[in-house]
């Protein structure tokens, strides 16, 4: 058995439990980055800018800072509690949508995970596939947990190539975990498809 052989068959047996699990495919290296969701809360200025349903309904008054990082974001949270996520430009204006998923919704239509869903260009890797990063298995999770390296691709991100932005929840300091394993924003990484993804989890 050859040297890359013997790696797969390993990755396999890491990913699948068995060695009779599909081995998983070597996408590529990749730029790795994060996002989050942003608290208008914390967004000072006159409410000067409004939010509009992809029907052209109002759904709040904003400052202009934070529609602008809403957009850039993807999803955020109103000063009333509600949880709003950028759904796409409608004649030449942003347009939102309210949702009762507290990190909002990914391309895929399924609810955002932190640490799990990553945004990608299709032409990359398919949306819905799971993915494995091997540099990122091992990081220490807020809640105690290790990462085992899986993700899924639950949205589609707003860039093109070898790139994955990696959802990290609540703010940037969500990125930590994986900034002291040594993987900071626009750090590489080594990316694989390891199949499709069952429902809305890795």
């Amino acid at each position: 058995m050859s040297c890359r052989a013997a790696k797969l068959t390993v990755l396999a047996l890491v990913l699948g439990g068995t060695a009779m699990a599909a081995q998983p495919e070597r996408v590529g290296r990749a730029i790795v980055t994060f996002y989050w969701t942003i608290d208008e809360s914390h967004y000072r200025g006159k409410p000067t800018m409004l939010l509009r349903d992809t029907a052209g309904k109002i759904i709040a008054a904003t400052t202009k800072r934070f529609k602008r990082e809403l957009v850039k974001q993807g999803t955020g949270v109103l000063r009333d509690g509600r949880t709003v996520y950028f759904v796409r430009r409608i004649a030449g204006e942003s347009r939102f949508r309210v949702t009762t998923s507290k990190f909002g919704i990914g391309s895929t239509g399924c609810p955002l995970i932190p640490y799990r869903t990553v945004a990608v260009d299709p032409r990359f890797v398919k949306l819905g596939s799971r993915i494995y990063i091997p540099q990122l298995k091992g990081a220490k999770l807020p809640d105690g947990t290790t990462h085992d390296g899986m993700f899924i691709a639950g949205d589609r991100g707003r860039f093109r190539g070898a790139h994955v932005d990696l959802f990290a929840g609540d703010g940037p300091r969500g990125a930590r975990p994986f900034i002291r394993r040594g993987y900071g924003s626009r750090s590489h990484v080594t990316v694989y498809v390891a199949g499709r993804a069952h429902g809305c989890e890795p």
